[in-house]
């Protein structure tokens, strides 16, 4: 959750649009082969773990859905905007709230599991994590410093291109001003990484009981608890810098990238909604406010 700095926040929404059913569709299969990966689940354990799956996905189903439905409808609300004014605030803290929320989901998905890993299971996920580590470290800190900061930027500019199609010199001038400001987060975020998955396999191996990984996850993944005082400082900047972003570039925007912005938020909102249930209560459309109906409580 780190990483929620990205400029465009809604990207914590979507991977591709045309395969948001197939994902949903599918999405416990698709936990249950992340599971086998990441720890090696036993066919006993899957069992057992079913209905806890099972439960969490309804619970999205019938909550999550439908506010993730009311975001996508703030977000185009406030595209249509020429003069968005403290929308961006808005839209920031919304992912964060969201992403928050889903954290909560994805707590209740793995202290069960984590509680009843034997020693070869945390042996597996040990590796794993080490695997995954070394290849974020690979892709995000580059020792050459200069390339690491080129690299940075062609993400930045991949991910708002991509909502909003090609940037003009001025906009690309922007995010590298931008990017000038906000502080690169990568070490930062993959040393805490680092030092929290240590801990917690320390805690299995220790044998630690679900009340104890259940708090600890959430004083992790939930509270970011255990940064640095200098990394607590440089994410508040991260985020201001990120919203002063989105509002100096929301005035730039052509007909055509707010179009086009428009028609994928469209497009992304009524997937998802046709994804909600038959029976469900219309989803009221949500108009910008001064306060964001989604910001973390």
């Amino acid at each position: 959750m780190q990483r929620a700095v990205v400029v465009i926040s809604l990207c914590i929404l979507v991977a591709a649009c045309s395969r948001t059913r197939l994902a949903y569709d599918n999405a416990d299969w698709l936990l249950e082969r992340y599971a086998v990966k990441t720890i090696d689940i036993s066919a006993d354990q899957r069992e057992q773990w079913r209905p806890v799956l099972t439960h969490v996905l309804q619970q999205h189903h019938r909550i999550e859905l439908p506010q993730l439905v009311a975001y996508l409808d703030l977000a185009t609300h406030i595209s249509s905007q020429t003069d968005p004014a403290t929308s961006a605030a808005c839209l920031v803290d919304g992912a964060m709230g969201i992403a928050r929320r889903h954290a909560q989901l994805a707590i209740d998905l793995a202290v069960p599991l984590l509680a009843d890993l034997d020693t070869a299971q945390i042996s597996h996920l040990r590796e794993h994590m080490k695997q995954r580590q070394q290849e974020l470290v690979e892709r995000y800190l580059d020792a050459d410093l200069e390339e690491r900061r080129t690299k940075r930027q062609a993400r930045f500019s991949d991910r708002i291109e991509s909502w909003i199609g090609s940037m003009n010199d001025d906009q690309r001038q922007r995010v590298e001003n931008a990017l000038a400001r906000i502080p690169d987060l990568t070490p930062d975020w993959l040393a805490y990484r680092e030092q929290q998955t240590s801990y917690l396999l320390d805690l299995l191996e220790a044998g630690a009981s679900t009340e104890t990984l259940e708090a600890y996850l959430n004083g992790w993944w939930l509270n970011q608890e255990d940064r640095s005082p200098e990394y607590r400082r440089q994410w508040r900047i991260a985020r201001l810098e990120c919203i002063a972003f989105l509002d100096d570039l929301a005035p730039t925007l052509t007909p055509g990238q707010r179009g086009k912005l428009r028609k994928r938020l469209g497009k992304l909102r009524n997937e998802l909604a046709g994804l909600l249930p038959a029976d469900h209560a219309p989803v009221e459309r949500m108009a910008a406010d001064s306060t964001c109906p989604f910001a973390p409580a």
